[in-house]
């Protein structure tokens, strides 16, 4: 069992409920084929068949679309600890190129295997299933940012959301969190120039609402932040009085 303590998953999972010995070692059976990757390294292409899950044991992921003129954007990043292909599982080719963002190791899991997750574990699987739609209200939220906010306002509601999710993964605690990203890819997620967002992250700066040390970022005035982006974090309360007994 000391591969499922170790598990970013199980630490992920564990602030929503407690998870039983057999379930973390049915967690741990997914998270038995290790691979290590690089930094930059594609590990979905577009196109590619897929019948696995991945759980992201370490390091970050972005998920990105290019357009017909060759520009790139960041629809999602995944943080350690998450499950990588739960919302394309319906798909049998893949929309989007994934590629490691940072240097981490990555479990497929065949989808096939899943099987047993809804026979033996069901209380296992509706914490999937819950986790799997806070993680879809919060790219809603993003994509309400993108499209009503200031392009000041969408930052901060990117460095919000982004701190709230590590929190979430246990990898992140508090106002002070990595960002392992240029300013060319922060604009890419928030649809800006990197220009633009050089211009703002100074101004946030020289203002006293972040200290920049990269690639680490601390928010001095989170609180102030979320009441102007009016920012609801999903994953504060998650709503477990349906699940099956364990």
């Amino acid at each position: 069992m000391g591969s499922a303590v170790q598990s970013c998953l199980v630490r992920r999972l564990s602030r929503f409920v407690s998870l039983t010995l057999a379930e973390q070692e049915f967690i741990a059976n997914i998270e038995k084929d290790e691979c290590a990757k690089t930094k930059g390294q594609t590990i979905v292409s577009v196109g590619d068949t897929t019948d696995s899950i991945m759980v992201l044991k370490s390091g970050w992921v972005v998920v990105k679309s290019d357009d017909a003129h060759g520009r790139c954007q960041i629809l999602r990043v995944y943080l350690p600890g998450e499950v990588m292909g739960l919302a394309e599982i319906g798909s049998s080719h893949a929309n989007h190129q994934v590629v490691m963002q940072t240097d981490g190791k990555v479990c497929p899991f065949p989808r096939g295997g899943l099987a047993p997750l809804f026979a033996e574990f069901p209380r296992l699987g509706a914490l999937l299933t819950a986790i799997g739609s806070l993680d879809q209200i919060a790219l809603r939220h993003h994509a309400v940012s993108l499209g009503s906010m200031s392009a000041s306002d969408k930052l901060k509601f990117w460095l919000l959301q982004l701190r709230s999710r590590l929190q979430v993964a246990n990898v992140g605690l508090g106002n002070r969190f990595q960002v392992p990203f240029s300013q060319i890819e922060i604009g890419e997620a928030v649809g800006m120039t990197s220009i633009y967002v050089n211009k703002l992250i100074r101004g946030f700066v020289e203002n006293g609402e972040i200290e920049v040390e990269r690639p680490y970022m601390r928010l001095l005035q989170r609180e102030k932040w979320e009441t102007d982006c009016q920012f609801v974090d999903p994953f504060v309360e998650m709503d477990t009085s349906w699940f099956p007994k364990p």
